[in-house]
């Protein structure tokens, strides 16, 4: 039977004020934090690929090569998080099942995660899915088709955190070997422990 591609949504508009400077275009194993999380969703079967942009989006675009993904702005991003969610989801020209949100900040995720969270919603596309490493949920996560009006409806700095608690959402949780899933940089010292 031929599974339905999975489209991939990635998350890098915000203005990284923790940071300081845009850590999106901080350097790691010889190019741009972001470019590792644009490949690896290049490389896996996610499609189609939406790459969200916003602070600095012309600085970003051009030093990144965006590969396969269609680049939109989010001119909103001072919004928070919920208005990038919904840029990436308007930017979807065809109906799909449901849509990974992947971080920009989070260079060490693997193909192979990516590939298995992609399996395990193909099973089951009416549940939400997010990958599990030593107990810890973390992120990418895939999001079903019939909650994206409750994703429209986010307000402000806020991520779909909330829905995932909701009982309804009937979250499948992956284990993967992959630390990458819990590991963000959001300030200097997340930046010194990645280049460790």
């Amino acid at each position: 039977m031929h599974q339905s591609s999975v489209p991939g949504i990635i998350l890098a508009a915000g203005s990284s004020r923790r940071m300081g400077e845009n850590k999106l275009l901080l350097p790691f194993r010889g190019k741009p934090i972001l470019q590792h999380v644009i490949d690896a969703a290049h490389n896996s079967s996610l499609a189609p690929l939406i790459l969200v942009l916003g602070a600095e989006f012309k600085t970003v675009q051009s030093r990144i090569d965006s590969r396969s993904a269609v680049i939109v702005i989010n001119h909103g991003f001072a919004r928070g998080y919920g208005s990038s969610l919904k840029t990436g989801l308007e930017a979807l020209d065809a109906p799909c099942a449901g849509a990974m949100f992947l971080l920009g900040d989070q260079p060490l995720v693997t193909v192979d995660t990516l590939e298995k969270l992609t399996a395990a919603f193909q099973k089951e596309p009416q549940r939400w899915v997010a990958p599990s490493w030593k107990g810890q949920r973390g992120n990418p996560v895939i999001t079903p088709a019939s909650w994206f009006d409750r994703v429209f409806a986010l307000e402000g700095d806020t991520g779909p955190r909330k829905h995932l608690k909701d009982p309804a959402a009937r979250l499948k949780l992956v284990e993967v070997e992959d630390e990458g899933v819990v590991f963000d940089i959001d300030s200097p010292e997340d930046y010194e422990r990645l280049q460790r």
